[in-house]
């Protein structure tokens, strides 16, 4: 496997680096104590509430025009002049602080702030900083949770992955499913990070619902491209959700009862203002519900559940632990019993089941108000078994097919606040990857004989090591330009084969007044594993995590982005315009008629082939974040090609998920104090697939002839249009849900009615092609999969 030295050495350099860099800041505060007569504005950013860290805080100093936002964990750094300020700290969540302070030396400054619940009128003070304009990422939309609870939802199931599929750039893979598609790119490219640590398959009931249980998340941020260097290993995307910590001040707890599942939340301090818990889970039970009406012979059923922990220890104000967990479990059965023609009883069970393991480590240090570092161990692992058995009188048969991925993965993130131009991150990491491809097991025994064991285990598990070091510097270089740049170095090692890699990443920013602001970006990146998927449109879990090999080449894409962001109706309101081009190389795909069967049978590698990709587009995203009515309308316009010499003849044919159009809207408004509404109406382009046009036969397996009205069709086949040449009929529906608070002695009551696809518009899922053969056409006919879904959903918070 080579050794691991790779680590060793990464953990060296990042460790070399972090004292250096501390050294210098140590260096340059003393001789030149950062710019003249200056000070650091330092601390950590909470709620009142509970005492959680808030994410993305602006703290904005309007007379200087400077100003900087809260890490994901709370902390900030600002160098500041002696002199009397004006410090605005804001957040869309939250009610906006102003202070007032002379600074005459360094000073630590934990500040708090108070939830906006219901904000009826419009927030004016605001600082500049946490507008879009202002920011230098592009191609990034954060959601505050709070936000997404209020949208409507399938079966009132709260759905992140659901809501990010509403923003401009995010296709979707079919009606009620959580695949993304994110400027042309594959399901596999999106990195899921849940405080920290990777997801492979996040989704239960085969996609149409993501693992995020949303009464556990805190903060969710998405970036399509302009990627910073700390990021890697994806081509198209990066989910980056944040837990909530747990309260710090007082115990709280969450009960709700819906159609599809229950669930419930607790959290609470271990330690008053100084550890805290969080524990929060669901189950489905439409299995339960189901059993009493079933034959004791003929049993099935499926079931999911999922549990989110987390644990929040402040050390000291320098010190901070974190430990969290995840587990989700999804498994659909059937059993029956019947009699034989022989006499006795057959009994035959089939089980389909997946889970997901999440667990993440982490310890925040403040070395000093310039230099903060978070230190991360974690693992994860996904598991797929489809297991069958028949048992008779005189025989048995067993089989059992495992396929997977487990990682441990360590990293330490470095940033240095230094004087008031430059804010420069860095870092170092390393990764172990254990993938099972596919694992196919059989046992027969009959009466009298020895049973039988046979294992079809090609290439089923292999070791991989993958490290990364990054550097990136944001620089300001005036009050109307600001740079990020950076590289992202990455390294792969399996089966003694090594890739290499260096991704440059550079983010321009030019502001044009005080309400507009011009951006660029671009971003190299490279990823190492790739998803074999199943089925077209649906994230199941025989979908097939590989490994890039020495036959199998890592995925790399290059992208450049364009962008205005304008500030409208005194900041209420917030406007963007980004254009795009992405090229993708080494993309994998199965060859015709191959599937995930296949390589438990013999190598996957020999079952696939390599193409490449291109998508370019427009999105245009109307936003606004505060007030009694927020939401946005969001528009995107898109080409997605895939070219593989092995498919289409060669020839370059559009992407499934080459949608030309898309177009959200979204909106909640608060009627009272008491009612809240929400609608959703989202239109897209139609999917591109493959279908019969025509039969061919052959005239004694000689000459092919094309049928014809009347003509036997003996020795027929189909024959297909192009690849990816025909367009499902354009998908369009409502979504509306009413929310209803109410104050009751000892808890909150809220009741949640809504319908999902409220018009019932009979959107195409597939397109099955039938021959008739009186007329010598095909007949289509469109399978729909959701009509009108109500949904009702009555919660409890104490």
């Amino acid at each position: 496997m080579g050794n691991p030295s790779w680590l060793t050495a990464a953990c060296a350099v990042g460790c070399l680096l972090a004292c250096g860099m501390r050294g210098t800041m140590i260096y340059a505060q003393d001789a030149e104590g950062g710019p003249k007569h200056s000070h650091i504005l330092s601390g950590t950013i909470t709620d009142s509430e509970g005492g959680e860290t808030v994410v993305g805080a602006a703290v904005w100093v309007p007379e200087l025009d400077i100003g900087t936002v809260s890490n994901q964990y709370g902390f900030f750094s600002l160098t500041l002049p002696s002199d009397s300020l004006t410090i605005i700290v804001s957040h869309v969540a939250f009610r906006p602080h102003v202070i007032t302070r002379r600074l005459t030396e360094d000073l630590r400054l934990d500040l708090v702030l108070e939830p906006a619940l219901l904000e009826l009128e419009e927030v004016e003070v605001r600082a500049s900083g946490e507008s879009q304009v202002r920011q230098l990422q592009m191609s990034q939309v954060n959601l505050p949770i709070r936000q997404v609870q209020a949208i409507p939802a399938l079966l009132g199931e709260v759905d992140i992955l659901k809501v990010i599929q509403l923003l401009p750039g995010v296709q979707t893979g079919g009606d009620g499913t959580t695949g993304l598609y994110v400027r042309g790119g594959g399901p596999d490219q999106n990195l899921f990070l849940l405080d920290g640590t990777q997801i492979y398959n996040p989704s239960h009931i085969f996609g149409f619902l993501s693992t995020f249980n949303g009464d556990a998340i805190k903060d969710v941020k998405l970036l399509k491209g302009g990627f910073p260097a700390r990021y890697g290993g994806r081509l198209s995307s990066v989910v980056d959700i944040t837990m909530k910590e747990g309260n710090l001040k007082q115990y709280t707890g969450m009960a709700a009862v819906g159609l599809l599942s229950s669930r419930f939340s607790m959290e609470g301090p271990i330690r008053k203002d100084r550890a805290s818990f969080l524990l929060a889970g669901r189950r489905s039970y439409a299995d339960l519900l189901m059993r009493p009406f079933m034959k004791d012979d003929e049993v099935f059923g499926y079931y999911f559940y999922d549990v989110n922990a987390k644990t929040n220890v402040i050390l000291s104000p320098r010190n901070r632990l974190y430990l969290s967990a995840y587990t989700g479990h999804d498994r659909a059965f059937f059993r029956v019993a019947e009699d034989t023609f022989l006499g006795g009883i057959s009994r035959s069970r089939q089980a389909l089941a997946w889970r997901n393991l999440v667990s993440t480590f982490r310890w925040n240090h403040v070395f000093s108000p310039r230099l903060f570092v978070n230190t991360i161990v974690g693992y994860t692992r996904y598991r797929l078994q489809i297991s069958a058995d028949l048992t008779e009188p005189d025989y048995f048969y067993e089989s059992t097919y495992l396929s997977g991925i487990q990682d441990w993965h360590a990293r330490m993130d470095f940033e240095f606040m230094s004087g008031g131009h430059h804010y420069v991150r860095f870092g170092v990491g390393g990764m172990r990857h254990d993938f099972v491809t596919g694992a196919l097991t059989e046992r027969y025994e009959d009466s009298g004989e020895a049973p039988v064991d046979t294992v079809f285990t090609p290439d089923w598990k292999i070791k991989a090591n993958q490290v990364h070091v990054y550097l990136e510097d944001e620089v300001r270089l005036s009050s109307a330009i600001k740079l990020n740049a950076g590289v992202h170095g990455s390294g792969f090692e399996v089966e003694d084969k090594q890739y290499l890699s260096l991704q440059p990443r550079f983010s321009l920013w030019i502001g044009l007044g005080a309400s507009t602001s011009l951006k660029a970006s671009y971003a190299r990146m490279r990823q190492y594993i790739h998803l074999l998927a199943t089925a077209r449109g649906l994230a199941l879990p025989t979908d097939l995590w590989v490994p890039s090999t020495d036959r199998v080449r890592p995925q790399q894409s290059a992208q450049v982005a364009l962008g205005i962001a304008q500030s409208l109706n005194n900041g209420h309101l917030e406007l963007s315009l980004e254009g795009f081009h992405k090229r993708m190389t080494h993309l994998i795909d199965y060859k015709e008629g191959a599937n995930y069967v296949d390589a438990a049978f013999s190598s996957w590698q020999d079952k696939v082939v390599s193409g490449r990709g291109t998508s370019y587009g427009a999105e245009l995203f109307l936003q606004k974040k505060s007030g009694q009515t927020t939401g946005w309308l969001g528009y995107t316009l898109s080409w997605a090609t895939r070219t593989f010499d092995e498919l289409n003849y060669g020839e370059t044919f559009p992407y499934r998920y080459d949608h030309r159009h898309d177009v959200s809207l979204v909106v909640t408004h608060q009627l009272k104090r008491s009612v809240r509404v929400g609608l959703n109406w989202i239109y897209g382009t139609g999917q591109a697939l493959t279908l019969p046009i025509g039969q061919q036969i052959s005239d004694y397996g000689v000459y092919p002839l094309l049928t014809f009205p009347g003509v036997n069709d003996w020795g027929t086949h189909p024959v297909l249009s192009e690849r990816n040449a025909v367009r499902m009929p354009a998908y369009h529906r409502l979504d509306v849900a009413v929310h209803f608070n109410k104050q009751l002695r000892w808890a909150s009551q809220q009741i949640s009615i809504g319908v999902f696809n409220a018009y019932n518009r009979r959107n195409p899922f597939s397109l099955n092609a039938e021959y008739d053969r009186s007329s010598g056409d095909y007949v289509y006919k469109k399978f729909s999969l959701l009509p009108a879904v109500p949904s009702f959903t009555y919660q409890l918070t104490f």
